[in-house]
């Protein structure tokens, strides 16, 4: 028996290539499915999960999630819990042990009570040293501390002053022009008395505290129409450690000095604020 001879067309030709071409990728993915299957299937079995015929798969997240923020309360409390003292232990600093490289603090006390603003605590005045200049004699003389052989004294100084403020207090001896140079004795080497007093008659402050003299009688010319001036300087301080109070004080002035017959003599001077 003789088969039919079939001769294909070109539209069948491309007909039976494309349904080759479809069987093929089918094949493929069939294939690639039976691998998939597999890998998921072995990984399964590789991590067994804890409950009986049943497969637990744990997700991974890619990146970390944020844990949750505490509560407003949680900071405090592990504070707290952080602070809290041990029952039995004292919760100071250890006071390092006295030895004997170290020394009790110091405390300092209170100063006393005063009318004015106080100074630190064992304040004393500073040192008042004297010092002794020549100037030329002008007409400021006193009549009633002139005697008749041609010696006079005067207050050079300020007649008053402020609290807080040094002060340079001075006094002269002149030699008048009419007289002719003159000789003056001291019997020590402070050679003046200049002393400041209260309205009590109490001392407060003396040209030279603070320094030493010696009782040592010495001589000094001075020439005619020329003064001897000595000056002395007050911090306002009064021998308590306070700065004086305002007020009205009387300060002296005067001569070691037997052979001169002017007399000592005072002046007021007014301290304010």
């Amino acid at each position: 028996m003789t088969e039919p001879l079939f001769l294909p067309t070109e539209a069948g030709a491309r007909d039976v290539l494309r349904r080759a071409r479809r069987r093929r990728r089918r094949q493929v993915a069939l294939a690639a499915l039976g691998v998939a299957t597999a890998t998921v299937a072995g990984t399964l079995a590789a991590f067994p999960a804890a409950g009986i015929g049943t497969d637990r798969v744990t997700v991974v997240p890619t990146s970390p999630t944020p844990s949750p923020s505490p509560a407003p309360g949680q900071h405090a409390a592990a504070a707290t819990e952080h602070n809290t003292p041990v029952p039995g232990r004292s919760s100071a600093p250890a006071q390092p042990a006295l030895g004997a490289g170290t020394s009790a603090p110091r405390v300092q006390q209170a100063p006393a009570s005063s009318p004015t603003p106080t100074a630190p605590t064992h304040r004393r005045s500073a040192a008042a040293p004297i010092r002794r200049t020549t100037v030329r004699y002008s007409s400021g003389c006193d009549p009633t501390t002139t005697d008749g052989v041609g010696w006079c004294e005067l207050y050079s100084g300020p007649s008053s002053a402020r609290r807080k403020h040094p002060v340079a207090f001075s006094m002269e001896l002149c030699r008048l022009p009419v007289g002719g140079d003159g000789r003056v004795t001291f019997g020590d080497t402070r050679e003046v008395d200049l002393e400041l007093l209260n309205s009590n008659g109490e001392l407060q402050w003396r040209a030279g505290q603070g320094e030493h003299y010696r009782a040592t009688t010495h001589s000094v010319t001075v020439r005619a129409g020329t003064c001897l001036r000595w000056t002395s300087t007050w911090d306002t301080i009064a021998p308590d450690g306070f700065y004086s109070p305002p007020g009205t004080y009387d300060l002296s002035y005067g001569l070691n000095d037997s052979n001169v017959s002017a007399t000592t003599v005072g002046i007021e001077v007014q301290l304010t604020d």
